[in-house]
């Protein structure tokens, strides 16, 4: 729990995260909240420009793109981050251990207490949750194109690309030491999920300094089933499908030039260098 007085906190809402924005929300928050907070609300798109210094703690109310802009800032001001998920996959915020339900994540924002976590950037594009290339890369280009949110969403737009992709061949340089391997999908994960509850890397530690690598071949069609299970099951190890590698340096040659940067869709060109920053951001959490 944060001690201070009054504390000054913006909340910054995106109406485009996940299925529907609820209006409502800024109501919820304003009636819940103690009376020493002093809030402030602000549609993202109108947030690059805005001054945020005098504040305590930026919330972001959306899905990780969201929360990967608030945090972003958070970092560069040594602000407290506080989420409440409302986007369709909301990897960090389940790792985090912050519910969607809205009542509770607030009730976080109030009492919770403040942890120090780590962040990353893929040559300049910062992350806090995952960044990946390969498959997972060009579904999250092709979700957002689509249209259609929420689970249901990601799983059609799996069932439409999997056959049109194919494995290429990628060279990962970890902390010196590099290696050249197949791959579909390539996970550079801070956190241990992708959202949905789908794991990719279970033995990820947001405050180790380290950075879990995980390299999928591409599974037959039959194996997608028990591809489900596994990402379900909180037990992520190397197996036929999977190789797994720990890294604080991390440089990589032939990933292709479609990425997404905590799900969000972008373009890097040549090779890439990945960089974790130590315990570089506050966040509330339960």
């Amino acid at each position: 729990m944060l001690e201070n007085n009054t504390l000054k906190v913006l909340f910054v809402y995106n109406k485009k995260a996940g299925k529907k924005y609820e209006p409502s929300i800024v109501d919820r928050i304003k009636n819940t909240l103690p009376s020493n907070f002093e809030v402030s609300f602000i549609d993202i798109r109108d947030f690059v420009n805005f001054k945020t210094k005098k504040f305590d703690m930026l919330v972001a109310i959306g899905g990780d793109g969201t929360v990967n802009t608030v945090a972003s800032r958070c970092t560069k001001q040594n602000l407290i981050l506080g989420i409440i998920p409302k986007g369709s996959g909301d990897g960090l915020a389940r790792f985090l251990g912050i519910p969607r339900d809205l009542s509770s994540a607030i009730s976080i924002i109030s009492t919770g207490k403040v942890i120090t976590i780590d962040t990353a950037k893929v040559d300049k594009h910062f992350f806090i949750n995952v960044a990946g290339a390969g498959f997972e890369a060009y579904v999250a280009h092709k979700f957002g194109l689509a249209g259609i949110r929420g689970l249901r969403g990601y799983a059609t737009t799996i069932l439409d690309s999997f056959s049109t992709q194919e494995e290429q061949e990628i060279t990962l340089t970890l902390n010196g030491k590099k290696t050249t391997l197949p791959f579909f999908s390539l996970s550079i994960a801070n956190g241990s999920q992708w959202g949905n509850n789908f794991e990719i890397a279970s033995e990820a530690d947001i405050q180790d300094g380290m950075l879990e690598v995980a390299v999928m071949r591409k599974p037959k069609w039959h194996q997608l089933a028990s591809l489900v299970f596994y990402l379900k099951s909180k037990k992520q190890e190397n197996n036929a499908l999977f190789t797994y590698y720990k890294a604080s340096e991390i440089d990589l040659k032939r990933s292709g030039k479609l990425w997404h940067i905590d799900g969000e869709p972008v373009i890097l060109r040549n090779k890439k260098r990945i960089t974790v920053y130590p315990k570089s951001l506050n966040v509330m959490v339960r």
